[in-house]
């Protein structure tokens, strides 16, 4: 009892001081979250015969693999017993591959983002739906962004690559908010507000666009440099 007690009081602990740590523990909770918000996309893209739904079901589960993948690279890492220079060489491959898979995934999101604004076919959320969608995305958003920025210094790149999907998630759950509320609360998608959809949802598509494209340049020239460690990235 008093050895699961002090165990426990480690964890806590490292939780607490070990910020590598906690991404990678508060990424895997986010993981359940971004499976929930795929499967319910998925449900009402089937039962409504909404593209856009069913576009951003495909959106999310493309960022729950590349979650994964992550995570089963670390556990190869930790298994082959590797030294934290070695776990770094082999992650920057990680990223390289991660940058690339992310880049294609963004530059496809412009077809869901046109389908949002020409389907004819509105999903109509109830109020309480629609403000529990609104505080868990205000959540990831101001999440996302804060640790976005904090992980600039931290030389893990796996952490880097948590940090990156986490934040597109969070851009995208943007989308998924401004289509809730338009159709909850508005008159749908006509008028201004197909005019400000638009232009929020090109915004945003060129952010995760420009994302992709600095982390894709920072892994090329990370690759290219096999004897040092990706210190910083977008």
């Amino acid at each position: 009892m008093a050895e699961r007690q002090r165990t426990k009081r480690e964890y806590v602990k490292r939780l607490k001081n070990d910020y590598e740590f906690r991404t990678f523990v508060t990424s895997g909770l986010s993981f359940f979250c971004t499976a929930l918000f795929a499967g319910y996309n998925a449900f009402l893209g089937l039962a409504y015969k909404t593209a856009w739904n069913l576009g951003i079901a495909v959106y999310y589960a493309v960022l729950i693999v590349a979650r994964s993948w992550v995570y089963a690279a670390e556990y190869k890492y930790h298994r082959a017993n590797l030294s934290e220079i070695q776990k770094e060489q082999k992650r920057k491959g990680l990223l390289l591959w991660q940058s690339v898979l992310l880049f294609l995934l963004d530059s496809a999101l412009v077809a869901p983002i046109i389908l949002m604004l020409l389907q004819k076919r509105e999903i109509r959320y109830s109020e309480t739906a629609a403000i529990a969608v609104a505080a868990y995305t205000v959540y990831k958003a101001v999440f996302g962004s804060v640790n976005y920025a904090k992980t600039r210094k931290f030389a893990n790149t796996s952490v880097k690559i948590l940090r990156n999907i986490y934040f597109k998630d969070a851009l995208v759950s943007v989308l998924l908010l401004q289509y809730t509320l338009i159709v909850t609360f508005g008159n749908g998608m006509r008028g201004d507000m197909l005019t400000l959809s638009a232009v929020t949802g090109a915004a945003v598509w060129g952010f995760l666009l420009a994302i992709s494209v600095l982390s894709l340049s920072q892994a090329v020239r990370a690759a290219k440099q096999p004897d040092t460690p990706c210190k910083e990235q977008m």
